[in-house]
């Protein structure tokens, strides 16, 4: 949207993501939560129904993974699928909007400072059009910045998880972690620190082989 700069998309588009940007994951949580389940009655908290979880005791539905959708899959159930992805669906929200909104500032940032270099205006002044220069040049330098802060982003939601979780009482690793800091389980925070630790150093990892992908300039070894 930065390619339309000022126009009224682009000052919504601005807005949205200054409004995702303030909002606490805490709030956001408990207010959809309280807007579509105990409004509408409708995206449940929970990583499934209570009509589901009696098929997965009584032994009908094999528990390979722990992760029931893809335990859905693999036991080719579909309606056990379909409950359990509509109870991630305010979790994920929770969790994504606020990244989202910082990507789009960076990238409106980045492609604004792109748009001003002296290589878009020798592109346009080839005689390549408006698209072209938007796709193949302006937006694969733009979005460099943009790939370093969604390595971090992307390890920093661990901490988000921890508060999301336990808001939606959605037992996953966060609500794991919770509920071992609250009990002094020293070991399981322990552990879920190396896998942050471990998460963050694969983010970075994935971050710079993509550098190199997107930026020949860059080269590893």
């Amino acid at each position: 949207l930065a390619v339309k700069r000022d126009t009224w998309l682009d000052h919504a588009t601005r807005a949205l993501a200054v409004i995702g940007w303030s909002l606490p994951s805490f709030w956001l949580g408990i207010v959809l939560l309280a807007f579509f389940y105990g409004g509408l009655g409708i995206f449940a908290p929970g990583r499934l129904s209570p009509w589901a979880q009696a098929l997965v005791r009584t032994g009908e539905f094999k528990v390979y993974t722990g992760l029931y959708t893809i335990d859905a899959i693999l036991n080719l159930n579909g309606a056990v699928l379909l409950d359990a992805l509509s109870h991630l669906v305010l979790p994920v929200i929770t969790l994504t909007i606020i990244n989202v909104a910082v990507i789009m500032r960076i990238m409106r940032s980045s492609m604004l400072e792109q748009l001003n270099k002296t290589y878009v205006t020798a592109a346009r002044a080839r005689g390549l059009d408006e698209k072209t220069v938007i796709d193949k040049h302006v937006t694969k330098n733009a979005i460099i910045p943009v790939i370093t802060l969604s390595g971090l982003l992307i390890a920093g939601m661990l901490s988000g998880m921890v508060i999301t979780e336990t808001i939606f009482e959605f037992k996953g690793v966060g609500y794991f972690a919770a509920h071992a800091a609250t009990q002094l389980d020293i070991p399981a925070v322990l552990g879920f620190a190396l896998m942050a630790g471990i998460l963050f150093a694969v983010a970075n990892l994935v971050v710079d082989i993509l550098y190199a992908y997107i930026d020949p300039r860059i080269r590893l070894g």
